[in-house]
């Protein structure tokens, strides 16, 4: 029982690189079956005092000798090795039953244990109750003199020992198969493992692209905003400089005054690419001063703000103030116009900006092909809000920002 136990565990592991342990396992059982198998023999021999007359059960042992080795303990690539098994079982069954002493009924267990490794617990039941059925007709013809009674009770003596092997040996089969649906949660969860990584190196590598469009639209948006309105201020400096040098001195400190604040700029969207201006005021009082920023340079820009003013998000926030600041970049470098009228508008539940100028207007495609709206109307998407961007009927361009009031996905 327990060595046919031990070598279905050993058999299982054929593929595996074979260890010492393993080895000295199988050499331990192999020790106790021929163990066994001697003492039975001898007992045997001494029992029956001559072993002429016993040729069936000599004959029995050889046949358990040689097949041993050669019974197999899982199903085999090549089923007449299944034939070994029935083989066994008669020898096993001829040694059990005419062995006076009782002593080789172990050999029974072996076979029952093969059956459950070979053929699973319901065969291996029947295989059981086809032994202690053979055993009730084998004492029923060759022992008559017990009669019905005694024959069916001594066959049933054999079913406990069978079915305790069974039942051992079981344990052993579902162990073995939790062992192997361990290894394969295991063998699935490390390709889980190994696909999230994948994974998480995608989205690693989506978040570091995002950041960089987003720092590439801060810079645009900044740096864009404060040279625009310097060089605009330093090419009036030069008109100026040999009739009012004394205008020309202000418009190149107004210059020199945006450079510095282009530089904190810079220094601050290294560490949170979020404008200066917006540090000190939020919301309409930071797109006020952004418009005098721009009066500075000689447009006229009007600011109004309508509606029940409401604390804006600081996403919304900063998203109007870089649309306002790429608006009248544009304006300054594209447009030619004389005035830009810049409206926010505070509904329920969003805020519109709107930035019109009376100039030339924009290719059909500008908004498409320029960097600075394209990453504006991203911006907007990313709170769920719209851009648009167009021609006014008459004359000049538009643009229009409108953002919930709430927070995205809030």
């Amino acid at each position: 029982m327990v060595a046919g136990k031990i070598k279905e565990l050993l058999r299982h592991r054929e593929s595996e690189p074979e260890r010492v342990e393993d080895r000295h396992l199988d050499r331990f059982f192999n020790l106790i079956f021929w163990s066994y198998f001697a003492g039975a023999f001898l007992f045997h021999v001494y029992r029956s005092d001559a072993i002429p007359g016993d040729w069936p059960v000599v004959l029995g042992f050889l046949a358990l000798g040689v097949l041993w080795p050669l019974l197999p303990w899982e199903p085999p690539s090549d089923r007449r090795r299944l034939l070994f098994v029935p083989v066994f079982l008669a020898a096993a069954f001829t040694v059990a039953f005419l062995d006076t002493g009782g002593f080789a009924f172990g050999f029974l267990g072996i076979a029952v244990a093969n059956a459950v490794f070979l053929f699973g617990f319901l065969r291996a039941l029947a295989y059981s109750a086809g032994i202690t059925l053979a055993f009730f007709l084998a004492l029923l013809v060759l022992v008559p003199e017990l009669g019905f009674r005694d024959a069916l009770i001594n066959s049933l003596l054999v079913l406990p020992s069978l079915a305790f092997v069974i039942g051992i040996c079981m344990i052993a089969v579902l162990a073995e198969r939790r062992k192997e649906r361990t290894q394969e949660l295991l063998s699935e969860l490390e390709a889980a493992h190994a696909e999230l990584r994948r994974y998480a190196d995608r989205v690693r590598d989506l978040t570091i692209s995002e950041e960089r469009n987003r720092m590439a639209r801060e810079i645009h948006d900044t740096l864009g905003h404060y040279l625009t309105v310097v060089n605009v201020q330093l090419e009036a400096a030069g008109k100026l400089i040999d009739h009012e040098p004394d205008r020309a001195r202000q418009e190149v400190l107004k210059a020199k005054e945006l450079s510095s604040q282009a530089l904190q700029e810079v220094r601050r969207s290294v560490r949170a690419l979020k404008p200066a201006a917006m540090e000190e005021q939020r919301g309409p009082e930071a797109l006020e001063r952004l418009v005098r920023e721009f009066e500075a340079s000689g447009m006229r820009v009007s600011f109004e703000v309508s509606g029940e003013e409401r604390e804006l998000p600081p996403e919304a926030a900063l998203a109007l103030y870089r649309t306002l600041q790429e608006a009248l970049t544009n304006v300054l470098r594209h447009s030619g116009a004389d005035r830009v009228r810049a409206t926010l508008a505070f509904g329920n539940p969003s805020v519109r900006l709107t930035v019109a100028d009376d100039g030339r207007g924009a290719p059909e495609d500008a908004s498409e092909r320029g960097f600075g709206l394209r990453g504006l109307r991203e911006r907007a998407a990313a709170l769920d809000g719209s851009l648009r961007a167009a021609n006014a009927p008459g004359k000049g361009f538009v643009l229009e920002l409108e953002l919930p009031l709430e927070p995205a996905g809030g």
